[in-house]
């Protein structure tokens, strides 16, 4: 009995849906009432404005009005079969357009174009939001085969505001952005799931580079797990023993920065608040170890750096001991070639992109969530990777985007070709 009426109930639905949309089909092809399925006559037209990159224009559009049930009717389609706005598909991408390549603010973009910060911030999020991914971008290309990756990758954040963080992770040789995430803040956990992107974009790691950070950190050395408190010593029925978690990088070379190394000891030696003529010579022999040209001096510099601090143990445990604590990080761009070519000592490759992301970010006053981060940045990196490089000091890649340089070959690339078409 249940089936008889659940089948009956159907039936009828399916019937009413049909019926709906055959109505829908006489009135838009015959011009047909949607009430009555009776004809239509014009009724007068009236005029539609429409704001498009060449100015404003004035559409006529002709009103219909039903015979029995006096119901009025305009039939506004456009050629993709969506309905007709006040702003053309142009106006809206040169708007997207200026506030991300021309670096105007909303409020410029209003004075300018006449209107408003909620239509615009509509527009970008709406653009943002259908940015094709770094790996529908790689597939796309199929860079996983053709590609120009050094597999020398740099890793570094960028804090947009308290609660977002843009992590980027950027090829050393064509200075492309393989992958990019906002998060809340830089884990470790955060990092791993940066690398399973990058490794579903089909980059082969085989070299890091990054900050002395430890969430960076964690990706190439594995971590033990924190034994139980238990009066007996293992082993012991029901209590695993201790294991180790291995991280997603284990044994991947991992050279950190000496730019930030410099810059933290100096740090250090602030604090000690030591004499000025002091200070400076220990910046100097500082400097002098971790930018030494060959190997062998550096290991002469940090012996007379510990033989001139062996008097004070605060300064000696500040400075030399922390250097040779870190030392195979600090020296590993002396022995470790990738494709016999040397791994940078500094991530000044990756500050100079997120020195471009900056310059973006400072004509807006705040992120103000989540949501309009992931959707600006998805808009900033797009462009980034389809920019042609100008002010880059080698002469082989300049006029070249860095996603022109992964896949080899000069290519005339639009940022907006990277939309997907549903946004239009």
């Amino acid at each position: 009995m249940k089936t008889g009426v659940l089948g009956f109930v159907l039936g009828i639905s399916f019937c009413y849906i049909h019926f709906k949309l055959l109505r829908r089909w006489l009135c838009l092809k015959k011009r047909c009432c949607l009430v009555c399925l009776s004809l239509l006559i014009k009724n007068g037209s009236r005029y539609l404005k429409r704001v498009g990159a060449r100015g404003e224009t004035f559409e006529k559009i002709q009103r219909f009005k039903c015979k029995l049930c006096k119901k009025t009717y305009i039939f506004r389609k456009n050629k993709t079969g969506g309905f007709r706005r006040k702003f053309t598909d142009s106006f809206i991408t040169e708007s997207v357009c200026d506030f991300i390549q021309g670096r105007s603010s909303y409020a410029v973009i209003k004075e300018r174009k006449n209107v408003s910060i909620g239509t615009l911030s509509k527009w970008v999020n709406n653009f943002g939001n259908s940015c094709l991914s770094p790996v529908e971008i790689s597939e796309k290309f199929k860079l996983n085969k053709v590609s120009k990756w050094s597999g020398i990758l740099l890793l570094d954040g960028k804090y947009l505001n308290k609660n977002s963080c843009l992590l980027l992770a950027v090829d050393y040789l064509t200075l492309d952005i393989v992958a990019h995430l906002v998060v809340d803040k830089e884990t470790g956990k955060n990092y791993t799931r940066l690398i399973s992107l990058v490794l579903s974009c089909g980059y082969n790691i085989k070299a890091l580079v990054s900050d002395g950070h430890q969430s960076i950190r964690s990706l190439t050395q594995t971590r033990k797990e924190k034994p139980l408190k238990a009066t007996r010593a293992y082993p012991r029925p029901g209590i695993p023993p201790v294991t180790r978690r291995r991280s997603k990088l284990e044994g991947t070379p991992h050279a950190w920065c000496v730019v930030h190394a410099q810059r933290e000891l100096f740090t250090n030696l602030t604090k000690l608040k030591l004499s000025k003529e002091l200070n400076l010579k220990l910046r100097g022999n500082i400097t002098d170890v971790l930018f030494a040209k060959t190997l062998p001096k550096a290991k002469k510099n940090i012996k007379k750096l510990a033989y001139e601090t062996r008097s004070r143990p605060k300064v000696f445990n500040t400075t030399a001991l922390w250097i040779l604590e870190r030392w195979e990080y600090l020296t590993l761009h002396f022995n470790l070639r990738v494709n016999k070519r040397k791994i940078p000592r500094s991530t000044n490759s990756i500050e100079n992109v997120i020195s471009y992301v900056n310059t973006r970010l400072k004509t807006m006053r705040r992120v103000r969530n989540r949501a309009s981060a992931v959707s600006i940045t998805n808009l900033i990196v797009l462009n980034y990777r389809t920019k042609p490089l100008i002010n880059t000091k080698n002469k082989l890649k300049r006029g070249k985007s860095p996603l022109s340089l992964a896949l080899g070959k000069k290519v005339n690339l639009k940022w907006t070709t990277f939309i997907k078409k549903s946004t239009a």
